[in-house]
């Protein structure tokens, strides 16, 4: 379901962008972004394991003050599965992915000195993710044989993030960001960090 809703917001972004970039503010420029992110609380990676994995997204960045930028967002981060097996009281086996949808903006610094762009940003996220973890569970009954549940739990939550960027050219940028959330019905730690690369067209 997040993918399909990535994919038609990816195919109607790029169909806006055949539109002409002549039509689009000067200020006003589109991309994507592609890169690592990485769980970083123990109670996120106690269900999607410890491995990075790739995240993708779209986003425009808006040219304000001569110097600084606002730049709104949609990431995609969709974990590996992670599988953990238990002895006690009963054997089990648990099986979860965990998949997240962050619809945001990030206000950066600029210090102004490329062009109309600067080399170095950096300033505040503030972000909605809705958080997906799909699991299930094996239990083996002694006498009984197994039985099996499954499921999938969605919940929205609030994200705030430290973003850092350094552009290599008007369409080339790298950045390195902190994400702060939580998930679950316990309102889990779910902090992260993502290094990527964004290009603008």
């Amino acid at each position: 379901m997040m993918k399909a809703a990535l994919v038609v917001a990816l195919g109607g972004f790029l169909a806006g962008t055949d539109l002409g970039a002549a039509e689009r503010p000067k200020d006003l420029s589109l991309g994507v972004q592609a890169g690592l992110v990485l769980p970083v609380a123990q109670d996120l990676r106690s269900t999607t394991g410890s491995s990075p994995i790739l995240g993708l997204g779209i986003h425009a960045t808006w040219i304000i003050n001569g110097e600084d930028e606002l730049r709104p967002r949609v990431d995609l981060w969709s974990f590996g599965r992670r599988r953990q097996d238990v002895e006690t009281p009963l054997a089990q086996r648990i099986e979860t992915k965990v998949q997240g949808l962050a619809v945001g903006v990030d206000y950066l610094f600029s210090d102004g000195r490329y062009g109309r762009y600067g080399r170095w940003a950096g300033g505040p996220g503030v972000y909605l993710i809705r958080w997906s973890v799909a699991s299930s569970n094996q239990v083996v009954i002694p006498g009984a044989g197994t039985a099996q549940a499954s499921g999938t739990s969605r919940w929205t939550r609030a994200g705030f993030g430290v973003v850092g960027t350094y552009r290599f050219t008007p369409w080339l940028e790298v950045e390195a960001r902190w994400i702060s959330s939580h998930y679950g019905y316990e309102n889990l730690s779910a902090d992260l960090g993502t290094l990527g690369l964004l290009w603008h067209f």
